[in-house]
């Protein structure tokens, strides 16, 4: 629910694994679970949402400084929903990729103000994809509202859509 998302960011719970140097806690993954399991005492669907918004902040941690800066140094309490699972549709074109597709199941897509979506980039030659991982700005994608699901609806699971999305090689 909207009220949980309000009182979880106040309270700075989706900056436990958010990088030190932005504003976060940067938390080992142990305190991240104690603190994720208490609020599964009263929500599952938030405890769900916290969770996997944490480990998308965790990801951005990993990617390049310029790419960590765009996303928690505009905003430390930005949230990120990410869906692995990766979408074909994707041409490498001059300092980045294009892609399009729709990536089901963004717990936190409701509450989210970036997408990490898994995507598969043509090497050189075409004949070998690699499997990335690409940060995109929730205004430049959609919501399909595909979750209907009596459990857990207030994760707000739903689809992210692209439609020739620019992807800058840094995220």
């Amino acid at each position: 629910a909207e009220q949980n998302i309000l009182l979880m960011t106040k309270a700075g719970l989706f900056r436990m694994m958010v990088p030190k140097r932005y504003g976060g806690f940067q938390v080992n993954l142990r305190t991240s679970l104690d603190v994720i399991s208490v609020v599964a005492e009263g929500c599952g669907s938030s405890a769900w949402v916290l969770s996997l918004i944490n480990n998308c902040a965790w990801v951005v941690g990993l990617m390049p400084e310029e790419a960590q800066h765009e996303i928690f140094g505009v905003d430390p309490d930005a949230r990120v929903a990410g869906v692995l699972a990766p979408s074909t549709d994707v041409r490498r074109v001059e300092g980045g990729v294009v892609a399009s597709g729709r990536w089901f199941w963004a717990s936190g897509s409701l509450h989210a103000s970036w997408g990490m979506l898994g995507i598969v980039v043509p090497d050189a030659d075409g004949r070998r994809p690699v499997q990335h991982l690409a940060f995109v700005p929730m205004s430049e994608l959609s919501i399909e509202y595909t979750w209907n699901a009596s459990g857990m609806k207030g994760t707000g699971s739903n689809c992210l859509v692209a439609k020739d999305v620019f992807i800058p090689d840094h995220r």
